[in-house]
């Protein structure tokens, strides 16, 4: 009779989840998830659809939260390659190069339910007419994941690229300082960078 009790529970959840999910609209390149990781299970609910140079993700945490959505990736180009090449003194000898510069979340102080934006910077070289690159973001308190706030992946040339996410942070978050895990890839190279902020 519990099997039962917590079968139907949890279908009542997860249908709850994909009527609330359809509702948003969301534009992108790549599928984003929402994932949940507290105690015994969790489940992911994503949406995805396409557009040129944007990637958008929404998902709703089941299981310790619930209500996690994110929005449109937004990126451009803050230095041209040729400024990107001169401040690292880059020769094509030396092949891609992927470099992490700076990571931010605003506001960083917030309380549940409203929005906040995680922002990574990086720079890439040695790319030819462009190549594809996974950028990633995830949430954390302390070492634990909270959950996968998205992944989508993009054409990039060179240059140094500044990409910015919007997300409403769940309802339910417990106070405390949360961490934005970012990490951008190709299929050479890796870099990862992180920014905190505070619930209250």
């Amino acid at each position: 009779m519990k099997k039962y009790l917590n079968t139907v529970l949890l279908t009542v959840i997860i249908t709850s989840t994909i009527i609330y999910s359809s509702g948003c609209q969301t534009y992108g390149e790549a599928a984003g998830l929402g994932a949940a990781l507290g105690g015994a299970a969790g489940a992911i609910i994503g949406h995805q659809s396409g557009h040129a140079l944007e990637g958008a993700a929404i998902g709703a945490v089941l299981g310790g939260i619930t209500g996690l959505v994110a929005h449109d990736i937004k990126a451009q180009k803050a230095k041209s390659a040729q400024q990107t090449t001169a401040e690292y003194n880059y020769q094509p000898s030396q092949g891609e190069r992927l470099a992490f510069e700076r990571a931010e979340v605003l506001p960083n102080v917030v309380t549940p339910g409203n929005m906040i934006e995680a922002t990574v910077q990086y720079a890439l070289l040695g790319t030819g007419s462009g190549t594809s690159v996974t950028e990633t973001r995830s949430l954390l308190r302390g070492e634990q994941l909270i959950a996968d706030i998205s992944s989508s992946t993009f054409n990039r040339n060179d240059g140094t690229w500044v990409s910015s996410q919007q997300f409403r942070l769940p309802p339910n978050l417990s106070p405390g300082q949360y961490t934005v895990l970012f990490r951008v890839s190709t299929k050479l190279s890796s870099i990862s960078g992180k920014a905190t902020f505070v619930v209250d």
